[in-house]
């Protein structure tokens, strides 16, 4: 019955913008804690080194590279999460108002879960980081399953929502793999961001124009490039190369 359509795609449109809310919301409580996140990849071991009595001991532990992500350290990173947050926000409140996703595989309940599910599983690292591992990759996959479902909508927010959880995602992942191994610091940010670049290079092929993909992988990338260029040049370097990969997909997209 039309009326029954009518009332399931409306609690559609609900769900979506909660969803949208519940992760700005967690996001944004997150990113401005002002306490160092937990350590989720082997940090850079200093070597063996006598301290004199007026030498300074061995600075905090360096940010891990998803912390970089979800408790910026940067302008240029704040900058891609603000956006991030105001493009989910209008998107979910102009598909409340005027809703353009139809069709028999619509690309709210993707979306929806990736957004509950961004909104949940940072806040498990410190608690359980196989179970946090596990949540940003369902993130990343229904994220990308939505940002193809969306295709032809004229909406950025999807993809740019993808290409920001294919970035955190590859990064999470590459950290819980690191810890184990004894990867440094800039070893594990090239198992990230290198994989990550040729995924997302794949990606944007199934993507077609969606510029916003690109555009939010490659923002990443110099966020991260910013942020330790000073600290660690290898980790600088890694987002440099990503960065050259997206952005000749990007410009081949937007040609």
């Amino acid at each position: 019955m039309p009326w029954a359509f009518a009332r399931m795609a409306r609690a559609a449109e609900i769900l979506y913008l909660a969803s949208v809310t519940i992760f700005v919301a967690s996001s944004a409580v997150l990113a401005t804690l002002g306490r160092p996140a937990a350590q989720i990849a082997a940090p850079i071991l200093p070597q063996a080194h006598s301290y004199g009595p007026l030498e300074l001991g061995p600075s905090l532990p360096m940010a891990t590279l998803p912390q970089l992500y979800v408790q910026p350290q940067n302008p240029l990173m704040w900058m891609l999460l603000a956006a991030l947050w105001l493009a989910l926000l209008a998107d979910g409140i102009g598909q409340y108002l005027d809703p353009s996703d139809h069709g028999p595989h619509p690309a709210w309940l993707p979306l929806s879960l990736a957004l509950l599910g961004g909104a949940l599983w940072p806040w498990l690292v410190g608690v359980h980081k196989p179970l946090a591992t596990l949540g940003a990759l369902l993130m990343l996959t229904a994220a990308l399953s939505g940002a193809m479902r969306a295709r032809g909508q004229r909406r950025p927010a999807p993809g740019f929502l993808a290409g920001w959880s294919l970035a955190l995602g590859t990064a999470t992942l590459a950290s819980l793999i690191g810890a184990p191994l004894d990867l440094t610091t800039p070893q594990t940010a090239i198992v990230a961001i290198l994989p990550g670049a040729v995924i997302g290079m794949f990606a944007q092929e199934r993507l077609d124009g969606s510029l916003a993909f690109s555009l939010a992988m490659i923002w990443a990338f110099c966020a991260v490039a910013v942020t330790t260029m000073a600290s660690s040049p290898g980790v600088a370097l890694a987002a440099i190369i990503g960065i050259s990969g997206m952005g000749v997909v990007f410009v081949r997209a937007a040609t």
